[in-house]
């Protein structure tokens, strides 16, 4: 058992034919210790959602769709553990339980995935939605071990697999809905699966409700920015030093108390961020205060927090999406690119506080947008730091120099 235990380590050192072997191995090893049980003739729907936060917050409107539609069902969602917190407060109402997946334990721990897949083979489906258009290896590898009567998804793309695996992985499924061919803003795809799933079929209001979200016992006072230091990755996150210049201007120019949130893998860049402000703070005269929350809200808390604020600043990661479908604070998101066209700009009919600083060669390439967004739909090399402090503030200037000329 020792050499299973490090498989997942010694793929790492070994030439990409051995990597093939061992994931070949692996899922061999997990299926002799995964048989399927016989099942209950409770009527039961699957919902399978293990991608990131902001998928899940793009999705989580048709919840209640798909409750109206199926009411007499159990419904189970399999989701990543990254958004329990959100899908607890936002949606349990309509969902009677939880399967949650950790994703790092799952690639790399053996004995964490045979656990997993025997729990969920056990289990049976009447119907199992997957509506996910950029499947990867481990949902390949979930729906291959998901008991159910029917299996549907939309027939989707091979961004996050390739053209052999994804045909392998499509006969498990029993329907493929059809899919517009071009780009399309991650709601709106969302909406084109459950269009042709779900009958009748309503469109849903994309946003958060207020009391979904938990009362906090303090806020600061108004008016306060929050600054979204965080995101998943290293090239998505804006320098802590831009980050800066932008705080100071909102708490010298516009006397906003300024909030710090991200997540615990920032928090040496927030106590940076945080005395930075704080020793520029010592010689103002209006000292507006600096709370730094990072790696100490939950996502819900995070909500509340942006809800009640008047300014968000934030990397293109979960926080925008936050504060664009809670609908009440402006929101300047810093991006360089990633995801063009499908997780930003959001359309305005969704939001029309919602501002994207983009990079200098998306800005000055408008006519190109079609081309841009096919270059750049799911993954950006151009250098999120080259966007500068002064366009932001720029921004930020004559968004609230309109607001207070309108009253």
């Amino acid at each position: 058992m020792s050499l299973l235990r490090n498989l997942a380590f010694l793929k790492l050192l070994l030439p990409k034919s051995l990597k093939i072997f061992l994931r070949s191995l692996r899922d061999t090893v997990t299926s002799m210790f995964c048989r399927p049980l016989s099942h209950n003739v409770q009527k039961r729907l699957l919902i399978i959602r293990t991608d990131a936060i902001g998928d899940y917050l793009l999705f989580r409107p048709f919840i209640q769709t798909i409750r109206d539609t199926y009411q007499n069902y159990h419904i189970t969602l399999l989701g990543n553990q990254t958004y329990k917190d959100l899908a607890y407060q936002l949606d349990s109402v309509n969902i009677d339980s939880f399967l949650w997946l950790s994703l790092a334990k799952f690639n790399h721990n053996l004995f964490y995935r045979i656990y997993f897949l025997r729990k969920l083979k056990k289990l049976h489906f009447s119907i199992a939605l997957h509506p996910v258009f950029s499947r990867d290896y481990i949902a390949q590898t979930l729906i291959s071990y998901i008991n159910a009567d029917e299996k549907i998804a939309p027939l989707g793309d091979i961004i996050n697999t390739t053209k052999e695996a994804k045909i392998k992985a499509d006969r498990f499924y029993t329907t493929l809905t059809q899919c517009a061919p071009e780009i399309m803003f991650e709601f709106y795809r969302n909406a084109e699966f459950f269009s042709q799933v779900l009958k009748p079929y309503a469109p849903p209001s994309p946003f958060i409700k207020l009391e979904a979200l938990p009362k906090l016992k303090s806020i600061p006072p108004s008016p306060y920015s929050v600054l979204f230091i965080g995101a998943s990755s290293a090239y998505r996150k804006w320098n802590i030093k831009h980050f800066n210049v932008v705080g100071l201007h909102l708490m010298q120019k516009h006397r906003h108390n300024i909030v710090i949130c991200g997540g615990k893998e920032d928090v040496s860049n927030a106590v940076a961020l945080e005395s930075s402000l704080q020793a520029a703070n010592t010689n103002s005269i209006h000292k507006p205060m600096i709370m730094n929350l990072v790696g100490k809200t939950s996502l819900t808390e995070l909500g509340s927090l942006v809800y009640n604020g008047n300014l968000l600043i934030s990397n293109e990661t979960s926080c925008a999406h936050l504060g664009a479908l809670l609908d009440t604070t402006i929101v300047i998101v810093v991006y360089n690119g990633n995801h063009l066209g499908r997780f930003i700009p959001y359309p305005k009919e969704i939001s029309d506080k919602y501002y994207p600083v983009f990079h200098p060669f998306i800005e000055d390439n408008p006519h190109r947008y079609t081309e841009l967004s096919n270059a750049y739909a799911y993954k950006s090399e151009l250098n999120i730091n080259e966007i500068t402090p002064d366009r932001v503030i720029a921004l930020i200037d004559s968004i609230l120099q309109k607001r207070s000329n309108n009253g």
